[in-house]
C-alpha cells in the first residue's frame, strides 16, 4: 500500500488557499465599485484531491492538462506552492494585474498547458491535441528497427 499522507496535506493547503485566495477578492480586497468579484469555491473543491494526486503523483513531465476554468484557484494555488506564482498575483485574483479567472497561457505567469477560457474549451482542446499526438506517432514511427 502507497503511503499518501503527503498528498493529503497538499490537497489541505491547497483547498485552504485556493478559497482564502476567493473570499480576498470579494470580502477583503478593496473595491471602489462595491460589486463582488465572484469566484468558485465548490468547484475548486470538487477537483482539488484530483489535481493534487495528478500533479503531485501522477504526471509525467510530457504530459499537458486542461484545467477546468473554474477551477483555477486551485491551479493557482497550486503553482503558488511550486514557485511559480507570486503571492501579489493570487491577492488580485480575478482583479487588474492578478491571476486570471481561467487559466491562460498569455496572461499569467504560472506554468499553463492549455488558455481554456470560460467557456468550456477544456474538453475540446485536450481531445484535439490528444488525436494529434496520437497522429503523430502513427505516422512518424521510426522505420529502421534495432534488435
Amino acid at each position: 500500500m502507497t503511503d499518501t499522507s503527503h498528498l493529503k496535506i497538499i490537497e489541505k493547503r491547497l483547498l485552504w488557499l485556493s478559497h482564502w485566495m476567493i473570499h480576498h477578492a470579494n470580502h477583503i480586497r478593496p473595491k471602489a465599485d462595491g460589486i463582488k468579484t465572484g469566484g468558485h469555491q465548490a468547484s475548486s473543491a470538487s477537483v482539488v484531491s484530483i489535481m493534487t494526486a495528478l500533479y503531485f503523483s501522477a504526471l509525467r513531465p510530457e504530459d499537458r492538462v486542461a484545467v477546468k476554468p473554474h477551477a483555477s484557484p486551485v491551479f493557482h494555488a497550486m503553482q503558488y506552492l511550486m514557485g511559480r506564482q507570486t503571492r501579489e498575483k493570487l491577492m488580485n485574483f480575478r482583479g487588474f494585474g492578478g491571476a486570471q479567472s481561467y487559466p491562460s497561457r498569455t496572461k499569467d505567469i504560472d506554468d499553463v498547458d492549455f488558455s481554456t477560457g470560460s467557456v468550456g474549451l477544456g474538453v475540446g482542446i485536450s481531445a484535439l491535441a490528444s488525436i494529434v499526438q496520437d497522429f503523430v506517432r502513427a505516422e512518424f514511427r521510426p522505420i529502421i528497427r534495432f534488435g
